[in-house]
């Protein structure tokens, strides 16, 4: 079991986040969100490893703060988050606002395959290996 602390103040759980493709990894500043069914990577990431989302033949409707947005889903290789590597891990590609202090978020497709615990008693999101 391993743990990763975070700022029980904060208020967001911010984590690092690699996604990798056939051109290159990147690494992202997320912040954990259980309400985001998907997780979402802005588009220029998914282009830089390889994807172009406007090929995607899978969209989706989403909500955001201020509209509603058809947007491209892709799957991304590995993509890896508290030690944890999940493989051909479906992504949402949509950019966050530009004053966002993030790249994008870490949503319930991937907390859900990871079977992670998010501990707010010790401060602490909890992996299983």
């Amino acid at each position: 079991m391993a743990k990763f602390k975070f700022d029980p103040k904060a208020t967001a759980i911010i984590c690092r986040a690699e996604i990798v493709g056939r051109k290159r990894e990147l690494s992202l500043k997320m912040i954990v969100d259980t309400g985001a069914t998907y997780t979402i990577i802005p588009v220029e990431a998914a282009v830089a490893i390889g994807y172009d989302p406007s090929r995607s033949p899978r969209k989706i409707e989403i909500t955001t703060g201020s509209s509603i947005e058809y947007v491209s889903i892709v799957s991304v290789p590995k993509f890896r988050a508290f030690g944890i590597e999940i493989r051909n891990m479906k992504a949402v590609c949509h950019n966050l606002p530009p004053e966002s202090p993030v790249d994008g978020l870490l949503g319930l497709n991937f907390l859900r395959q990871a079977k992670i615990a998010i501990d707010f008693s010790q401060s602490a999101i909890i992996t299983p290996g």
